[in-house]
């Protein structure tokens, strides 16, 4: 079975161990897991993390030049350009890697404090180097919208004049349009300055766990009717309260599904290994049992089955709704 993840830290692990001098990463640590998992695709985001919040830009330019040269050494990752997707990386083995931005503190930086540089010039830069994704903010709030979380300074304050101009340009450009992370205002905000179709890459259903990162139901629905995808995560905060399992995982893929169908439905797994050797400056780490790392995918798949859902619901889930809505952005990226 093929697994296409929309969300994944990986390249901060890339970027730690590179930075310690280590080289070959991605094949040497990642690519067994991956393969293990039955990942083929997957969108791998740059990511700046807490501990570096005083220098986001410093931060973005390091993690683009290490994990730049780790991809460029790598057998088994080919870099998906923002206008097509190359059949052959299944075929032979390898992973589709699309290139994404969670957290737009560093492109706040880059334009808010240089008067050189504009949102438009930070566009052909993410072109150049074929980012086709963003999340406008993490657990913070900057100069284009608010973010859910511990992290949030001013919540709530929704997409700014910056952030309206910045959707603009993110659909013009085709760009992934990810809701992940953004509070209710700014997710509305997203919703009413956009006609594309958006993801949230890593979001559950609040009404199994009520968590501020998951999506109400008429998010869920709103996201559905813009032929957008919800990719379920596996962080266990967002699972379950007190006993976050797969059987609770499951529950999410259920409540879901019953309010929008299958075609919608995906995985975002945010798998936290890749995050767990590196000291970040954030909370810690709750594991989803059962779930707890890409290894333990199939195994999940399985209990799918279990729970009544057919092998093409099964299919549909875990690969060919990411790969319809990848193919339908393409496809409309060319026509403009």
């Amino acid at each position: 079975m093929k697994i296409f993840d929309l969300h994944s830290d990986l390249f901060t692990d890339i970027a730690f161990r590179r930075a310690r001098g280590e080289t070959n990463v991605f094949d040497r640590i990642h690519y067994p897991a991956l393969k293990k998992g039955g990942v083929s695709s997957i969108i791998c985001v740059f990511w700046t993390e807490p501990i570096f919040s005083h220098q986001p830009l410093e931060r973005f330019h390091d993690l683009i030049k290490f994990v730049e040269a780790d991809l460029i050494e790598s057998t088994y990752a080919v870099v998906q350009p923002i206008d097509s997707i190359q059949e052959e990386t299944i075929s032979d083995g390898k992973v589709r890697v699309y290139l994404g931005i969670e957290g737009l503190s560093s492109l706040d930086q880059w334009i808010t404090k240089s008067e050189n540089e504009t949102i438009d010039t930070a566009f052909a830069f993410m072109k150049e180097k074929n980012i086709q994704h963003i999340i406008m903010a993490w657990n913070e709030q900057n100069a284009f919208a608010s973010g859910t979380g511990a992290f949030s300074i001013t919540r709530d304050l929704g997409i700014t004049l910056l952030g309206i101009d910045l959707l603009a340009k993110s659909e013009k450009s085709g760009f992934i349009i990810d809701v992940s992370h953004l509070d209710e205002t700014s997710f509305w905000d997203v919703i009413h300055h956009t006609t594309s179709p958006i993801i949230a890459s890593h979001s559950n259903a609040r009404a199994v766990c009520n968590h501020e990162r998951n999506l109400s139901d008429d998010q869920i629905r709103i996201i559905s009717e813009r032929n957008g995808l919800i990719g379920l995560n596996a962080y266990g905060e967002f699972v379950d309260e007190r006993h976050p399992n797969v059987d609770r995982f499951i529950d999410h893929i259920d409540h879901i599904v019953s309010i929008i169908g299958i075609d919608h439905v995906a995985f975002g797994f945010d798998f936290l290994d890749y995050l767990s050797d590196h000291s970040l400056g954030g909370g810690m780490d709750i594991l989803t049992v059962g779930l707890e790392d890409v290894t333990k995918v199939p195994a999940l798949l399985k209990q799918m089955s279990q729970r009544g859902y057919s092998q093409e619901e099964i299919e549909a889930i875990s690969y060919k709704n990411a790969e319809r809505f990848m193919t339908n952005l393409i496809s409309e990226r060319r026509r403009t």
